[in-house]
């Protein structure tokens, strides 16, 4: 291996196709590198598996359950750490981990096992401590993470009782209003800036041109309203269908009477039919528009995985891949609402920045017993950050407010507080 340095500290992660996961995790290792003035980019820090060139190309992420046995999952860690150090002249000394909760049922489990595997590694290599953390979880009792962010609206009454009573245990926590994310004014500017700039060109492919044509007229209205919608997950706990989509729907008509331009967008989890649904209705209406920003599967292996598109409009959405995730830029346009999904914990990023932000609820069914995480986000957020969208959408219609009109209070960016908990328990 490379002859190695202990100095500033790098954290890294295993890489993740999930867009959420991935952006707390780029959120979370440029927080902790510009914390300690290290230039080292979040983008090389994000591990792959050597046959794989992004993260979109995984079939899955990467995590114990994924494997048949931990001896093998550990092969594999290995393999993909021997790579990658090569590579780097410092020792890394901050492994991260999201707690996925869409990926399987035991999201403790895997958490647990990959730092497990990682901190063999490193006793194994003579590489000193490693600090293993996980990211936006619940409390468990983890034998191999050292250091846990809990947001708040993973707490229960039990949880808090335990931290209250257990001095030694809420050392290794940190809790925050909200998530752990990558989001920020830079970013929504600089994506504005290319979408205009893709206004400018010409193309030859007719349904792409209507498409951006249409996207402009909307981004013109002085009102509008952008939609980021969640969806499913593995099991049942989440009902997101297309009466859901019918109900938003009829809202987003609602708004439109009212000059309101809507722009929808959709996300990996974002079911077919109601993606389907929402783009065949959208194509009615002047001042309603679907972009579709979910991957498109490319082959017979890909359309088995749920979270990539196979519905009817391949064709169509092709042409929006080649626009791109349009979400970030429209909201730099003024006087836009940003909403987002009950299901969703999105709204922490567009809150944080200032962007007046709705949720909504009516039409989605959570399982309160499985998931409520969701129902607590809803009601932390609700109405000192966020409104209801179905309380903002009968004020729009028939007080005339305006997003421009709302004055909700910031959301605190927990980035900073976290780089600074990492770094207070390291010994450099």
């Amino acid at each position: 291996m490379t002859a190695r340095k202990k100095s500033k500290i790098i954290a890294f992660a295993f890489d993740t196709p999930d867009i959420g996961y991935r952006n707390q995790l780029i959120g979370a290792i440029d927080a902790i590198h510009q914390k300690v003035g290290s230039a080292y980019p979040a983008a090389k820090c994000l591990l792959l598996p050597q046959e794989v060139i992004e993260a979109k190309d995984l079939p899955q992420s990467f995590c114990y359950t994924n494997f048949s046995g931990y001896k093998k999952f550990r092969v594999k860690v290995f393999s993909v750490l021997d790579t990658w150090l090569k590579h780097t002249t410092e020792i890394p000394r901050v492994f991260l981990t999201p707690y996925n909760l869409t990926e399987s049922t035991s999201p403790d489990i895997n958490a647990d096992m990959i730092c497990r595997a990682v901190k063999e590694y490193y006793k194994q290599h003579n590489l000193g401590e490693i600090l293993t953390v996980a990211l936006s979880s619940k409390l468990h009792n983890y034998k191999y993470i050292d250091f846990i962010n809990v947001p708040k609206h993973m707490l229960n009454f039990s949880v808090r009782i335990r931290l209250l009573q257990n001095k030694k245990l809420r050392k290794k926590v940190l809790i925050t209003v909200g998530i752990i994310h990558s989001f920020s004014k830079e970013n929504i500017s600089k994506k504005k800036k290319e979408l205009e700039h893709q206004f400018s060109q010409p193309t030859k492919e007719a349904y792409r041109s209507a498409h951006i044509k249409k996207l402009q007229k909307i981004l013109e209205k002085n009102k509008k309203v952008v939609i980021c919608l969640g969806g499913r997950t593995e099991g049942s706990e989440i009902i997101f269908d297309i009466n859901y989509a019918q109900t938003l729907f009829e809202k987003c008509l609602s708004l439109a009477r009212h000059q309101y331009g809507i722009i929808i967008v959709n996300g990996p989890r974002t079911p077919n039919d109601v993606t389907d649904y929402l783009h065949e209705k959208a194509q009615q209406h002047q001042d309603i528009i679907f972009h579709n920003c979910k991957h498109i599967a490319q082959t017979e292996r890909e359309k088995n995985k749920w979270r990539l598109y196979t519905g009817k409009f391949e064709h169509e959405f092709s042409q929006h891949e080649k626009i791109g995730n349009i979400y970030p830029a429209v909201l730099g346009f003024g006087n836009t609402l940003a909403v987002h999904t009950v299901d969703s914990f999105s709204c922490c990023e567009t809150l944080s920045v200032g962007i007046p932000t709705a949720i909504s609820t009516d039409g989605i069914h959570i399982n309160k017993s499985i998931r409520p995480d969701t129902i607590n986000m809803f009601q932390l957020m609700t109405p000192k950050y966020a409104l209801d969208f179905e309380e903002f959408t009968k004020l729009a219609c028939y007080m005339e407010l305006e997003p421009q009109n709302l004055k909700p209070a910031l959301l605190s960016n927990p980035l900073k507080v976290f780089a600074e908990a990492i770094i207070n328990r390291i010994k450099l």
